[in-house]
């Protein structure tokens, strides 16, 4: 804690002026929010630096604060993410905060929670988003340092995270569990883990990794037993850019929010019908209150030609990307869906009424497409 409390005098002696100055009073919102949030997947790679700029573009003055609460090495965490931060800036603009999980006390901390009040913006690193609500809502509260994030947000500041900093995002929010388990168990240990989330994204449940990794089946479980209409998995590599005065959000990634509307769900025992998907990619936008689709600038209409084609079926139903190939083939070919399955679980893609497909102008040779209002239907196979 000496430490800590070393690094909070040096923190407050450069930047107590521009955060403490008096702060102009922001107009009334649509949505009666501020702030923005930066909310990435995981897996960070070719588009890890355009995603850090996209954060210091939206942060009030002050330096970024990055918490790596969600790993058990925190404050490891924390500074390699000051090191991209500033590699990124090309100077000394991020500062790791030693907030942990094992000290949940922190959390109420006087110096620690001032430390978040410094800061222009937020920014929580991978791991576990469990460990995340252990270090900064301890038993669930609204502890100092929880409160501090949400001022921070209220002044029009940006909070972003990666991976577990994006799951932690929604509340409540998903802690664990695989696809294949949660249409077999429903939510619960065995199956997908539902638990308390800061509730910084007011707008659905928030899923990272999400295409790598399969997850579309333990976020449409957890969305229809929460009762929730949105669901937002963000692939990796990838992000979405959040307004939360406005509710729109932005797609940074290829192909990188699959986004569930569950308004016409159709839900029965081990059964889930009428689910709307929209796959979407690099400067598509959503509002977040409606979720209503716009696609990107420049892009170019998909209309399938040609003879009709017999249903396709994919045969690993969670494997990587497989959903993603399923819309693909989908609205780029003359057919009315597509069968996904594995062992006892399946899924079947077929075309809304008011279907639209459409491609990136730039990356018209890549094959990238964006897909809004399909409908997806999710069950075990009974013999």
């Amino acid at each position: 804690m000496r430490d800590m409390r070393h690094l909070l005098s040096l923190l407050f002696s450069i930047f107590w002026l521009s955060a403490c100055a008096s702060t102009p009073r922001l107009p009334a919102s649509a949505t009666g929010l501020q702030g923005s949030l930066v909310i990435a997947g995981g897996g960070m790679d070719e588009r890890s630096k355009e995603v850090r700029r996209a954060f210091l573009e939206r942060r009030l003055p002050g330096p970024v604060g990055v918490i790596g609460a969600a790993s058990s090495d925190s404050l490891g965490s924390a500074r390699r993410g000051v090191a991209g931060f500033n590699e990124v800036a090309g100077g000394q603009i991020a500062v790791a905060l030693a907030f942990d999980s094992s000290d949940p006390a922190l959390a109420d901390d006087p110096d620690a929670v001032a430390m978040i009040e410094a800061c222009g913006g937020l920014w929580f690193t991978g791991g576990s988003q469990a460990r995340i609500l252990e270090a900064l809502r301890p038993g669930g509260r609204e502890s100092a340092a929880w409160l501090a994030c949400q001022a921070l947000l209220d002044r029009g500041g940006v909070i972003g995270g990666s991976s577990a900093g994006a799951a932690m995002m929604s509340d409540p929010m998903i802690r664990r569990g695989r696809s294949a388990s949660a249409m077999s168990f429903g939510v619960g240990e065995e199956g997908v883990e539902i638990g308390q989330g800061m509730g910084l994204f007011p707008w659905g449940l928030v899923g990272q990794h999400f295409l790598e990794r399969g997850r579309f089946g333990r976020m449409i479980v957890a969305l229809s037993e929460t009762q929730t209409r949105f669901g937002w998995g963000i692939d990796e590599d990838s992000a979405i850019l959040v307004d939360r005065a406005t509710g729109w959000v932005e797609v940074i990634g290829a192909n990188g929010l699959a986004l569930f509307d569950m308004s016409e769900l159709r839900a029965s025992t081990g059964r889930w019908d009428g689910v709307i998907l929209s796959l979407l990619g690099d400067g598509d936008r959503v509002n977040a209150l409606t979720g209503e689709v716009v696609a990107a600038l420049g892009s170019s209409s998909i209309i399938p030609s040609g003879q009709r084609q017999e249903e396709l079926v994919i045969e690993e139903l969670f494997s990587a990307g497989a959903l993603k190939e399923a819309v693909h083939q989908l609205v780029s070919t003359n057919r009315d869906s597509v069968f996904l399955r594995e062992d006892a679980k399946c899924a079947l893609l077929r075309r809304g009424v008011n279907v639209r497909a459409w491609r990136p102008r730039e990356d018209s040779a890549l094959g990238l497409t964006s897909a809004a209002g399909l409908r997806l239907d999710l069950y075990g196979m009974t013999y």
